[in-house]
This record gives structure tokens, C-alpha cells and sequence, in this order.
């Protein structure tokens, strides 16, 4: 049975990021402080040997990817790319003010913030509301996000060896979700660009044992 500890990193800051913004599959560059955020991480766990990188296809994790591994003195003998593990399609809200497209989404249904709506009704609801109240109909639901999550774990699980240590660098909602679907609770708890969590992955079952550390 395979038995893998997987390092989920979130991407450094991004322009999009400093303005408040939607960022799920449109992309902006690294700021000066997100690729100081990257090189911190790649400092941060320099002393564990990594076999394996992934990183998402979105060039904002690739570039934190690339600038945690010039932080080692080996090369792992792996290191690639895949869509499984880009953030979360927020549909026709892309690119829009976080806290105005959150008041549309929420609004009818009694909220003013995503927040308040994690509270109330949990995750699940807020991924619902947004993906109801898109009118490109492409928000990703909750379910949705998950099964495109667990497609890219079963990827690492057929490629990498056997307690191998695996790098992960992919976004903060995908990673928020994956902590509420361990039953963390991630109210006003968002991961932190550049932040670490840990899964330990098996065959048959995942532990997320630290969460945005």
C-alpha cells in the first residue's frame, strides 16, 4: 500500500491578491512579497528531501514552485505540472472584487460575506450560492472541486514511490477546502500565501495533520 506525506503549499502573493480580487483560473504575477514569500517556504522545509514536486499549471504556483526549489542543494528527480490541482473556477466572477462579488452571491439568500456564510451553513452552501447565482453557469461546486481533487491524489499515488516525501504547491480555496473536507475549520482561518499543510496519503484514506502553518 502506498504511504505518502504530501507538503501543500500555497502560491505566494500576486497582484490580484494585493487588490482584492477573484483569483481562481485567470492568473497574475508573483509581487515582490510573494516571491519572498516562496523563497521563506523553500527555507522553511529545506531540510526534508523531496523525490517529487507538483505544482499546479497555473503560472503563479509554478513560479512558487520553481523559487521553492532554488532554495535546495539537490534537484528532485521529479517535478511537474497538473490541472488537477489549480484553485477553484469562480465562473463569471473571475477577476471581480472579492468583497462585491460575495455580497451579490450571498444577498439573496440573507448574507453580506462568504464568511457569514460559512458560519451559518458551511462551505458547501458558499460554493453552492456562487455556483446558483453564476450566470456562465461554470463556478465550481463544492462536489465538484473535490472530485477534481481526489483525480489529481490518485495521480500522486500511481506515480510516486512508496513513503516518498511529495511537494504541492497549488492555491489557497482549493486548500481551504481540502481542510474542510478533513473537518477543519477554516473559519476566518485561510491559508496564508506561502503557507504549509500536511497530508498524509494512502491508498485508502488521507489525513490532513497540520493545516496553514
Amino acid at each position: 500500500m502506498a504511504n505518502l506525506t504530501v507538503y501543500v503549499v500555497r502560491h505566494g502573493e500576486t497582484l490580484l491578491n494585493t487588490f482584492n480580487r477573484m483569483q481562481g483560473w485567470c492568473d497574475s504575477d508573483l509581487t515582490d512579497k510573494g516571491r519572498q514569500d516562496a523563497i521563506k517556504t523553500g527555507q522553511t522545509i529545506r531540510s526534508v528531501h523531496f523525490d517529487y514536486t507538483y505544482s499546479s499549471d497555473l503560472n503563479r504556483a509554478i513560479d512558487t514552485k520553481n523559487l521553492i526549489l532554488q532554495q535546495f542543494d539537490y534537484t528532485p528527480k521529479v517535478s511537474r505540472v497538473n490541472h488537477d490541482f489549480r484553485e477553484i473556477l469562480f465562473g463569471y466572477f473571475e477577476g471581480l472584487d472579492s468583497d462585491a462579488t460575495w455580497r451579490d452571491v450571498g444577498q439573496p439568500a440573507g448574507y453580506q460575506t462568504q464568511e457569514e456564510i460559512i458560519a451559518d451553513k458551511g462551505l458547501i452552501e458558499a460554493r453552492r450560492l456562487m455556483h446558483l447565482a453564476d450566470p456562465s453557469n461554470l463556478a465550481e461546486t463544492y462536489e465538484q472541486v473535490i472530485h477534481r481533487w481526489q483525480t489529481g491524489l490518485n495521480q500522486l499515488l500511481a506515480e510516486c514511490a512508496d513513503g516518498a516525501n511529495v511537494l504541492l504547491v497549488t492555491h489557497g480555496t482549493f486548500i481551504r477546502t481540502l481542510a474542510d473536507f478533513h473537518h477543519i475549520d477554516t473559519l476566518n482561518n485561510y491559508p496564508k500565501n506561502g503557507g504549509i499543510s500536511i497530508l498524509k496519503l494512502t491508498d485508502n484514506d488521507s489525513d490532513l495533520i497540520t493545516y496553514n502553518e
